[in-house]
């Protein structure tokens, strides 16, 4: 049971705490377990084969994962078509979002960010060296222990044999063996701090976590949500619209109303190439209106808002003469800017959290903590963040990364991770990316490339997978699952359970079916995508810059970052101390990103009509206008899901509803 409240800054669901529902929770049940697990092998098979050879869209890189959130219609529909026949096969309300859970924790290790950044990664920079890039210079540096042996690496770019022989599995077995223990302590430790942070963000200062609205409304075993008109008025919308665009796709004389950026919704057309305004557009994405409308309205405005504040800082540095095409400044230092918003997120949650995580130590070790009963012990959280915490560290030392390299550089892309969490648990929105500055560039450019080794220059590029596209963050994830454990009841044991069953198994498929992809195809073949396939290009050719680089500590860098987690600390202290504040520190971080750059435009629009909303409707309206949002993003997926299905049937390459 849930009932809304008001607050300074608009509407948000209130979850019964802890001592006001069962303390056990349900469990997962056997047959959800099993279940799963057949699922897990299933579905990551289908996301390898479907991002990468059929090319049916972004099945896992939105917030709610487009594969996933379709699984869970297809439970719903199923329960729907059982319930009189074999109502003892419908699956509980309890088992589904587990399966969801368990799904979304699979399907996050099998995307960008993850195992599908690692594979391409680790051959080719032996693969792609030629005189003009320049990479040999690195090659003594690699530890060979993460990478193939150069005999079965041709094979993998040229296809045309099979991947599960001796010889080629014997290749490939050690550097496997390795990053698939890697991947699963680095999941393990991320949910370990999620675990620390669960009770200040979720029963404290609760949170919106605007994502987990849709899987708790539509799972919800009162049945008057499907009876409501609102619902389906919101999920004809995108299923009209989008299929109109479809059908244009396909036959350019269908008349359609635009949703996603197109010329037409451009405002940067009327600006010269280059200028701040020219990637200015227009953008109506149904499931971003859905989703936005479970955050806060502050947080809303702050989106948009400091968006365009960030466009004025541009046109107003060209105007002085610092910035722009022909001037060698990076003022006003936005990339910067973004990395320190993030840093000071993260630092500032975990400042919050001050006192969960002290009770939590004193916990583990040896002293009596109020709330010990609960299903996943703070000591627990303790022991396996250290464990995890140690086996990263001792990792980079073995790979030739310095402790005080390794050190800076896990503190500051840990904060970000965290900032990036807190972002998703306040703001929500459909994809979200991290700085546009991330940790690995930060850190090289403010310490200055010629003040770290050649060695540890050359490691590190083998960890910037996961510094890369941050869409594949766990963290976020995860934090939503122990959100959803509270609100639906689950017990937090059997989700983190669920989560460390699905984890590995995802790991080992993944990497399983990428390589049969690639050694049946060729990496190289355009039958691939190949964003994925070379996305290393892109953090090698840094690496060759850093390694020819004399620069020192760039000051430049550290001023531009630091003055982006000055004005987070300042807004966070204007923002908790007065009440009539507008300003939200999560639309400031945003704002130096890309991710703001196709979602201003759907986040002002419901800022604006949550506004009038609340002033002229109060919470009863606003309570009114659910069933609409919550059937904006259901119409976005069912259509996605009807038009990848006759895709699929005639080879056709179909309107992705979501993206570009």
């Amino acid at each position: 049971m849930s009932e809304y409240t008001t607050g300074r800054s608009g509407v948000k669901r209130r979850e019964h705490g802890p001592a006001e529902r069962d303390e056990a929770g349900r469990p997962l049940p056997r047959r959800a377990l099993l279940l799963g697990i057949v699922l897990v092998v299933v579905v990551v098979i289908a996301v390898e084969y479907g991002e990468l050879v059929t090319q049916v869209g972004e099945l896992v890189s939105s917030s709610l994962m487009m594969i996933v959130t379709c699984l869970l219609l297809i439970f719903l529909a199923a329960n729907f078509l059982l319930r009189r026949r074999k109502p003892g096969w419908r699956l509980s309300r309890a088992e589904i979002l587990y399966l969801f859970i368990m799904l979304t924790a699979a399907c996050n290790v099998a995307g960008v960010g993850m195992v599908q950044f690692i594979v391409p990664m680790l051959g080719h920079i032996f693969h792609y060296a030629s005189p003009a890039n320049r990479w040999e210079q690195f090659h003594p540096y690699v530890p060979m222990w993460l990478v193939p042996e150069e005999s079965v690496l041709d094979g993998y770019y040229a296809g045309q044999i099979r991947f599960f022989t001796a010889d080629i599995l014997a290749g490939w077995l050690h550097p496997i063996v390795v990053w698939s223990v890697f991947v699963f302590v680095f999941v393990a430790f991320t949910l370990c701090l999620s675990l620390l942070l669960r009770r200040q963000w979720v029963e404290k200062e609760r949170l919106s976590f605007p994502i987990v609205y849709f899987p708790l409304e539509l799972t919800r075993e009162d049945t008057s949500l499907w009876r409501d008109r609102l619902l389906w008025v919101g999920v004809g919308v995108p299923v009209i619209l989008h299929s109109l665009a479809a059908l244009n796709h396909l036959y350019p004389s269908v008349p359609y109303v635009p949703l996603k950026p197109t010329e037409s919704l451009r405002l940067g057309q009327f600006f010269p190439p280059g200028h701040p305004l020219s990637a200015i557009t227009l953008a109506f994405y149904p499931m971003a209106l859905g989703i936005a409308y479970f955050a806060q309205t502050e947080v809303l405005f702050s989106c948009w808002f400091f968006y365009w504040v960030a466009r004025l800082e541009e046109m107003a540095s060209i105007a002085l003469g610092f910035g722009g095409p022909m001037s060698q400044s990076d003022m006003p230092y936005l990339n910067q800017q973004s990395l320190g918003a993030f840093v000071a997120l993260g630092a500032l949650a975990l400042w919050l959290a001050r006192g969960e995580i002290a009770r939590a130590l004193r916990g583990a070790f040896g002293m009596r903590i109020r709330g010990e009963e609960e299903p996943v012990p703070p000591r627990a959280a303790i022991y396996g963040f250290l464990a995890a915490g140690c086996f990263l560290v001792c990792f980079c030392l073995a790979i030739g990364i310095p402790l005080h390299v390794t050190g800076l550089f896990f503190s500051i892309y840990f904060l970000v991770v965290v900032g990036f969490t807190r972002i998703r648990a306040v703001a929500g929105l459909p994809w979200l990316f991290g700085p546009n500055h991330p940790p690995h560039i930060f850190m090289a450019w403010a310490v200055g490339p010629r003040n770290i080794s050649t060695q540890a220059l050359t490691s590190l590029n083998y960890l910037q997978w996961f510094d890369w596209d941050y869409r594949g963050t766990a963290m976020a994830h995860q934090m939503e699952a122990l959100k959803l454990s509270t609100s639906a009841d689950l017990r937090t044991r059997d989700v983190v359970k669920g989560i460390l069953i699905a984890v590995p198994l995802a790991i080992a498929v993944s990497y399983l079916a990428i390589l049969a992809i690639a050694y049946h195809l060729g990496a190289e073949s355009e039958k691939i995508e190949q964003y994925r396939m070379n996305w290393a290009s892109m953090p090698i050719d840094l690496l060759a810059i850093w390694g020819t680089s004399q620069q020192g500590i760039g000051w430049d860098e550290i001023g531009g970052g630091a003055a982006g987690a000055v004005v987070v600390l300042l807004l966070s202290f204007a923002h908790t101390r007065l009440i009539w504040w507008p300003f939200h520190p999560v639309g400031y971080a945003l704002s130096c990103t890309f991710t703001l750059e196709w979602l201003w435009c759907p986040l002002f629009v419901v800022w604006l009509a949550k506004l009038l909303i609340l002033r002229y409707g109060g919470i009863r309206l606003y309570r009114r206008g659910v069933p609409f949002a919550v059937g904006l993003i259901l119409g976005d997926y069912v259509v996605a899901l009807v038009w990848a299905a006759i895709g699929l049937v005639t080879g056709e390459q179909m309107y992705s509803t979501f993206w570009n």
